[in-house]
């Protein structure tokens, strides 16, 4: 019978914490709608339009784009990989 009183607040928990996961999450801005950056040795400009200006290829430690996030004044890895321009 102890067993019961146990696992109730448990699951309550379980529960909350996942339905509080699933609406932080859906609260989280998608960076790569804002407009994207490159860098170019201490400057930032912009990247253009993915698919038609420049394609991220594979690169395992770089970044291909940036966002600037205005509430820290900084730009902000927004996607991994090495920028391509295609033209």
């Amino acid at each position: 019978m102890k067993m019961k009183k146990k696992k109730f607040p448990l699951l309550a928990l379980a529960i909350i914490l996942a339905a509080g996961g699933a609406l932080a999450n859906s609260l989280t801005k998608n960076h790569l709608e804002e407009t994207q950056y490159y860098k170019s040795g201490t400057s930032y400009y912009p990247a253009g339009i993915e698919g038609y200006d420049y394609e991220c290829a594979f690169d395992h430690f770089g970044t291909c784009t940036y966002y600037f996030d205005a509430a820290t004044g900084t730009y902000k890895s927004s996607k991994g990989g090495k920028i391509l321009f295609i033209r």
